[in-house]
């Protein structure tokens, strides 16, 4: 099948979730033997390298170069549609989107929204509160047309996609590149260039350090830890680089993905402290698909996280994980102590998070269940 993949909010390579979720989503379908064309936004970056010669890199611009203005890429997307000769579209989701869908729609073919953000608004939320200022509330018309026009739709929950459009939406999760990121990456060579002690268990928080994601819980529980000379943290990603001011550790700062298997694979512990208080979006239920986890698990790290579906379906209490009272640092400090002191407790939960990810939770997976969606709706 050809594939017009729509995801012009992102830039690829990079390192943010959306960037790698494109990534491995083109990769993995080209490998499933689809022919792909991925539109990404064009800020100077150098080309991809291609998977198994399949997937075609289209990096636009459109003005004024805002995002909230990528809805005028339409032309452009309907182009490249036309001379690919697309068979099915899937854009990824933005408020401001829509040029895929609304391609499809006018060509007639098959289409998939992919949903990682919500397509409702929670109440008392900017921008609902824009949108009834608005009177007509263009933002939410504008949503509920895609979810409208769109043939079938996949989402991490259904809580987030308009009532009338869940009949359509099937649920998918992310994953995790089983072959990059796997135990097989340890090297000792690694753990020394990063700093950590021969014998210290390492701990790790990946991510992009947003507010929700809860690395100030993560670093508090490193503060009440300092004294522990067998623990050692690691922060991989923000934009601080060097050694912790105030608990035994290191910031990596911003890393290219390429890296992340062998740094994610030096460590003994993953922690995901999300703090759902802090972004209101997640009142409607944890759509946020758990990147992260996934990269500790197939990993083969033990790994910490809140008790909060669905990361209790993907990280079972006691068989690849366990879990600690959300926003508080001090039960993240007793959960990190008690497994840095149990190496076997440590290599039980890694060995069951790798067959976990491994069988549930892969990109591959990922683009299977993507693949017989869009086999569905071409049918």
């Amino acid at each position: 099948m050809k594939i017009l993949y729509v995801a012009t909010d992102q830039v690829v390579p990079g390192s943010t979730g959306g960037s790698i979720h494109v990534l491995e989503v083109a990769r993995g379908l080209a490998a499933r033997g689809h022919e792909v064309q991925a539109v990404i936004h064009d800020v100077g970056a150098s080309p991809c390298e291609e998977a198994e010669g399949r997937i075609s890199w289209r990096r636009i611009r459109w003005t004024p170069e805002h995002r909230f203005f990528r809805l005028r890429a339409r032309p452009q997307v309907e182009r490249l549609a036309r001379a690919f000769g697309a068979e099915a579209v899937i854009e990824r989701y933005y408020n401001f989107g829509g040029e895929g869908i609304l391609t499809a729609e006018r060509l007639a073919i098959p289409s998939l929204l992919e949903v990682n953000s919500p397509l409702v608004d929670p109440k008392g939320s900017a921008k609902a509160l824009l949108d009834a200022a608005l009177l007509v509330r263009p933002l939410r018309r504008h949503r509920e047309r895609l979810a409208g026009a769109a043939s079938a739709l996949i989402s991490p929950i259904l809580q987030i996609v308009p009532e009338f459009a869940r009949e359509k939406t099937h649920i998918v999760t992310w994953g995790a590149n089983v072959d990059s990121f796997s135990p097989a990456k340890r090297d000792d060579a690694t753990r020394v260039r990063l700093g950590i002690p021969r014998d210290a268990v390492a701990v790790l928080f990946s991510g992009s350090f947003r507010p929700w994601h809860g690395v100030h819980v993560f670093e508090e529980a490193a503060r009440r830890l300092r004294a522990r000379d067998d623990i050692f943290f690691v922060l991989a990603g923000g934009s601080v680089a060097g050694p912790a001011q105030d608990f035994r550790g290191v910031h990596l700062g911003k890393l290219a993905y390429e890296s992340m298997p062998e740094v994610t694979a030096a460590c003994d512990i993953g922690v995901a402290p999300y703090d759902t208080a802090r972004l209101r979006e997640l009142s409607l239920g944890f759509f946020w698909s758990p990147l992260k986890i996934f990269e500790y698990m197939a990993s083969g790290l033990a790994t910490l996280t809140i008790p909060r579906a669905p990361l209790t379906e993907i990280v079972r209490a006691d068989q690849e994980g366990l879990f600690f009272r959300e926003a508080d640092p001090s039960d993240l400090a007793r959960q990190i102590g008690g497994l840095a002191a149990d190496a076997g407790l440590r290599r039980r939960l890694g060995d069951s998070a790798r067959t976990r990810v491994v069988e549930r939770y892969s990109w591959a997976k990922h683009c299977e269940q993507v693949e017989t969606v869009l086999k569905r709706i071409a049918a």
